[in-house]
């Protein structure tokens, strides 16, 4: 007979101790579970939006999480009852019912929506949502063109003040039946406060990859049927947060980040419930391969309904120069202070999202570009840049003789490059905590004026081929047309920067 905590592995589909997917559990939402009550403590006005008006709510939910949840340490804190909570939330949307069509729900990053700062390009406030403001336009305001809203409940112990952190898969249970909320539209035998949305997207960036991973991998995208329709993990590559059923599998305490040699799953390990599992999109950075042990979750078939696209960009290509300055003084390359390989991917991941609603339905149906990966199988030449795992073959990818993956999506700055990518990425290269984050960043060696006037000619060529290449992946549907013109102005300002000599 299975004990308690093998029917819970089983419930959650872990793939830490079954090496063999797990049958699909069954409904986790057709019990007590669920939220009871929206405080909206905040409701302001946002401007117009491509001629649309825009309001902002915020406050807090209330709910209930059923003992009999598979959420690991969930006794500890309900016993045999019901675990309430309260947790912070907003929802970003068009005035008026007739003009919500699609959502998109955030991950919060260690309680920071990192994808609304990339996205919208702007530097977001750290704080509870319903505490926080927004500068005048939001950035670029791109989430908001089309009538597209935005919302994110906290997820996080320390962050959200209803997840214990000895049941932290409460969070996971949380961004369930706010997504369920979202999509039904219904509290209770009254409707919603925060109204109903057809299409709704899960996002995530780094950590809150993750999370978006973890959450459908362990069966959570089930509330009476389906909750996102697509998910969106930017910078995921197949690693697990030890938040649920890594934590019940390995007895360790749980903990909001990946165990330092936890294993990546494969697509199939991600999606195993056919009837339930969102269109997955899943990107790795050119670094991921080196510290995130990208590989690995592509050392297997893909399986139906799951995309991947390989960039050649850093994890974290937009570091600040205080940022930068701090991770040296940490000891990132050994304190050596050098050029940061900051290659944009915002726009890519702008183009991500409205590929990825596209495939949902938003504006009709479309299929996702073909997947993009890395020409993989390469060693690094030091072996300290490469965070294995042992007993498992980690690779990286092959490179062109500028330092620059092979394959992938062609960002135009990778082909027509205006310097290299070395190192790959900042040592030490580790998953050992929360803070071990050096290499997400990657070093730059650019060239000079002289070697880009060798190479190129002169600017105006080189913007004309870079303008072919940006045109082509428009068509290709990786790039949007807003962003191209884009790109052509960072590019002109990056020649400016070309040295004089190295």
């Amino acid at each position: 007979m299975l004990n308690r905590r093998s029917l819970l592995l089983l419930a959650l589909g872990t793939t830490v101790a079954l090496p063999t997917p797990a049958p699909a559990s069954a409904s986790v939402a057709d019990r007590t579970s669920g939220i009871t009550g929206v405080s909206v403590t905040r409701r302001e006005s946002l401007g117009t939006f491509g001629g649309t008006p825009y309001e902002r709510l915020a406050g807090t939910v209330s709910g209930s999480v059923s003992g009999d949840e598979p959420v690991a340490g969930l006794d500890t804190v309900a016993g045999d009852g019901v675990h309430a909570y309260t947790s912070g939330f907003e929802v970003i949307r068009p005035v008026g019912d007739d003009a919500r069509g699609s959502i998109v729900v955030e991950a919060e990053n260690r309680g920071t929506p990192l994808m609304l700062r990339d996205f919208n390009g702007f530097d977001v406030p750290g704080g509870a949502p319903q505490d926080v403001s927004y500068t005048s336009g939001m950035g670029s305001g791109f989430l908001f063109d089309g009538t597209r809203s935005y919302a994110r409940v906290q997820w996080q112990t320390g962050y959200s003040p209803g997840v214990p952190a000895a049941a932290q898969g409460v969070g996971q249970v949380i961004v369930r039946d706010f997504g369920r909320l979202l999509r039904e539209g219904r509290l209770g035998d009254a409707d919603s406060p925060l109204g109903s949305y057809r299409y709704l997207l899960l996002v995530g960036l780094s950590q809150a990859a993750w999370f978006v991973t973890s959450f459908v991998a362990e069966g959570f995208n089930d509330a009476r049927g389906q909750v996102f329709q697509g998910a969106y993990a930017q910078d995921g590559v197949g690693n697990q947060l030890a938040i649920n059923a890594v934590a019940a599998a390995d007895g360790e305490p749980q903990t909001a980040y990946v165990r330092p040699d936890g294993v990546p799953l494969t697509p199939r390990q991600v999606l195993r419930r056919p009837r339930t599992d969102p269109v997955f999109v899943d990107v790795a950075a050119y670094t991921d391969y080196y510290r995130l042990r990208a590989s690995i979750s592509r050392q297997a078939y893909a399986v139906t309904g799951y995309h991947r696209y390989d960039w050649p960009a850093a994890h974290r290509p937009t570091l600040t120069q205080a940022q930068a300055d701090s991770a040296f003084a940490q000891g990132c390359n050994s304190g050596e202070v050098i050029p940061l390989n900051a290659i944009d991917n915002r726009p890519y991941s702008r183009a991500m999202l409205v590929s990825l609603e596209r495939r949902v339905g938003v504006g009709g149906p479309a299929p996702m570009p073909p997947e993009r990966l890395f020409t993989a199988g390469a060693k690094p030449a030091d072996p300290a840049l490469l965070n294995g795992l042992p007993g498992r073959e980690v690779s990286v990818p092959q490179v062109d003789g500028d330092g620059f993956p092979l394959g992938g999506v062609r960002f135009p700055a990778a082909d027509l490059p205006l310097g290299s990518p070395a190192p790959p990425a900042l040592t030490p290269v580790s998953t050992a905590n929360s803070a071990a984050t050096c290499g997400n960043s990657g070093g730059w060696q650019p060239f000079t004026g002289d070697d880009l006037r060798g190479r190129y000619g002169s600017l105006d060529r080189y913007l004309a081929a870079y303008d072919t290449l940006a045109t082509r992946l428009v068509t290709q549907r990786l790039l949007l047309e807003a962003d191209r013109r884009t790109l052509l102005e960072q590019a002109a300002a990056e020649w400016s920067k070309a040295p004089a000599q190295s």
